[in-house]
This record gives structure tokens, C-alpha cells and sequence, in this order.
């Protein structure tokens, strides 16, 4: 078994953007022990490169994405469920 970060590499996460004061969510593609950085590649396609130790973020479980996919404020903006 890897290290902490290591075993990140595959798991879907949510990272908090102060700029646009939201959730991106995306998939850790990577991880980089030589600058302690991880490669998320969010769901709008955009690539990160990210330490995760200085931001803000969590996992995400299939049950909250199933329970995020059937909220009706999101049928009304889909640009909230491109951010989420």
C-alpha cells in the first residue's frame, strides 16, 4: 500500500475555489512526491495541478453524487451542476 497521497490517485474528489467560491469536482489522476503535488482532472475537463495539503477538499462518495444528482434546483441551472 502506498502512501496517503498515493492512494488518492483514482478517487473522484471536490476541491473549493475561493475564486469562484464553489466545489469543483474532478478524478486525481496523480501524484508527484518530488513537489507534493496531485494531477485532478475536473469534470469540465480542465487539469490542475494541485497541492492538496494547502486546499480546501474531501471525497466524494457514490451516495452523495447519487443524492446530488436528483436535486431539482439543478435541472434549473445547469451551470451549478457543471461547478459542482
Amino acid at each position: 500500500m502506498g502512501t496517503r497521497n498515493e492512494v488518492l490517485i483514482g478517487q473522484r474528489i471536490k476541491v473549493w475555489s475561493a475564486f469562484d467560491s464553489c466545489f469543483y469536482s474532478g478524478t486525481v489522476d496523480d501524484f508527484n512526491p518530488e513537489n507534493n503535488t496531485h494531477k485532478i482532472t475536473c469534470d469540465s475537463g480542465e487539469v490542475e495541478i494541485l497541492c492538496l495539503d494547502s486546499e480546501s477538499w474531501e471525497t466524494i462518495s457514490n451516495c452523495s453524487l447519487m443524492e446530488r444528482e436528483v436535486q431539482p434546483s439543478d435541472e434549473q441551472n445547469p451551470l451549478h451542476l457543471q461547478q459542482w
